[in-house]
């Protein structure tokens, strides 16, 4: 694979990979900021990974993934299940079945700790035959369930020949993994940073065909801060004849700027996107070639699998972020009759509803207090500071109760009120979807 000015990176990744494992388990972590470089480099740990004989495990999970459950222990672990699915035990292999979307819910619901454990052994048995590397990009938007089971089955595979291999993005509101916990002290981080400007240079003449002038080389790189996505995106904002003795004609934030290369695509490209931002996997045979064309043509996405799939993260993210609210909605109502899975329907169903826009106010329904024939009560003398008179209650309201309706199906016939209740809460806000999962009794009273 062509990775460009990451010669010290590409080294590491190399003696992390061919370092004896103490102990079996370990992992090295790419972190830098958005765009800066880290699932190029992942993409290269994993290219070398397979050179070097490791069998690899991989998850490239989506933002918009997030509240999907299991999603990415599917990617991880779905091409393995025949190998060794005839070796688990019934509970173990019929929970992993249903996990994975494999095999029908039955009347008992899954028990988290068997699924768990069934990746446990899965794992184990995969690495008895040859040295396992579970690889996951974007290891912040791997889906909580697959995260939990993972982790679990992690802190009880001490000493198995298995590494991890994870990219994740670094900022104030983005924690460490529960991944990275699980492998304790056997985790090395590798810090992705900014491009040095000959690096820079390389790559804006081999991606782009262009060789800039130094000075606006320079002013490119500093603007950017290295960040090669960010340099890329703003130098194709760049006409032919930019003058590098004038300041760069351009937004000077990411976000401006790959909106900025969206707004370009046409308006049914733009709407084919959002369908593919909104279901995350979407195969491109659901989609036309023709509204499809301009977005390959312009390397926003690419096919992987046979569905679409973003270049970049941030294309996605800006996308459906910018999106108005109608566009959203009729996107997930458009997918609702594409996606088979019952919840992932219900998901997309409740995220098309109009219910969530604001009802009308909440009218108080206190009864006014009684008046003395003297005339009006006086108000009662407080100590301290003086309150303001008690105003009736006007915040918006979402009405849950026809948002959470289709749910109730499912869950009865599923017979998993903690799947239904995950989703609940995933769909609303919590305290409300607290409220709203015991009055539909997802889950039991407090």
């Amino acid at each position: 694979m062509d990775v460009i000015g990451r010669d010290d990176e590409l080294r590491s990744l190399d003696a992390s990979l061919d370092r004896p494992a103490a102990g079996g388990l370990a992992a090295l972590v790419l972190e830098g900021e958005a765009g800066i470089g880290k699932s190029t480099l992942w993409l290269a740990g994993v290219e070398a990974a397979r050179k070097r004989g490791l069998r690899v495990l991989s998850s490239r999970p989506a933002e918009l993934e997030a509240g999907v459950a299991y999603a990415g222990l599917g990617d991880l672990l779905e091409n393995a299940l025949p190998e060794v699915g005839s070796e688990l035990a019934e509970p173990r292999r019929r929970a992993l079945e249903v996990a994975l979307l494999v095999r029908d819910r039955a009347d008992v619901p899954v028990d988290f700790r068997t699924l768990a454990v069934a990746v446990r052994s899965a794992l184990d048995m995969l690495a008895e035959r040859e040295p396992i590397l579970v690889a996951i990009d974007d290891v912040q938007w791997l889906d909580a369930s697959s995260t939990h089971a993972l982790a679990f089955a992690l802190r009880r595979l001490p000493g198995v020949n298995i590494r991890l291999l994870l990219a994740r993005r670094i900022g104030k509101a983005i924690p460490v993994s529960e991944l990275e916990h699980a492998v304790g002290d056997h985790v090395e981080r590798l810090h992705v940073g900014p491009l040095s400007v000959g690096g820079l240079h390389q790559l804006l003449q081999r991606r782009l065909g262009r060789v800039f002038a130094r000075p606006t080389l320079l002013r490119l790189h500093e603007t950017s801060g290295g960040n090669p996505f960010y340099a890329l995106e703003l130098a194709r904002a760049l006409g032919a004849d930019a003058d590098p003795t004038q300041p760069l004609p351009v937004p000077e934030t990411l976000e401006a700027l790959v909106r900025a290369r969206l707004d370009r695509l046409p308006d049914g490209t733009r709407e084919a996107l959002l369908l593919a931002c909104a279901h995350g996997r979407l195969p491109a045979a659901h989609l036309s070639e023709a509204a499809l064309e301009p977005a390959f043509v312009d390397g926003a996405i690419e096919l992987e699998d046979a569905a679409v799939r973003f270049t970049h993260p941030l294309l996605a993210s800006v996308l459906y972020q910018h999106a108005s609210l109608a566009a959203r909605r009729r996107a997930h109502g458009q997918l609702v009759e594409m996606v088979d899975d019952p919840l992932a329907r219900v998901r997309h169903r409740a995220l098309a509803a109009p219910s969530l826009t604001p009802l009308s106010p909440v009218r108080s329904t206190r009864r006014p207090a009684s008046r003395s024939p003297a005339g009006p009560r006086s108000p009662r003398p407080s100590s301290g500071s003086s309150r303001s008179p008690r105003r009736p209650r006007t915040q918006p309201r979402i009405d849950t109760g026809e948002l959470l309706q289709p749910l109730a199906p499912i869950s009865r016939r599923a017979k998993e009120p903690a799947r239904a209740s995950s989703l609940t809460s995933w769909l609303l806000e919590p305290r409300r979807a607290r409220r709203a999962a015991r009055r539909s009794r997802f889950c039991p009273s407090s």
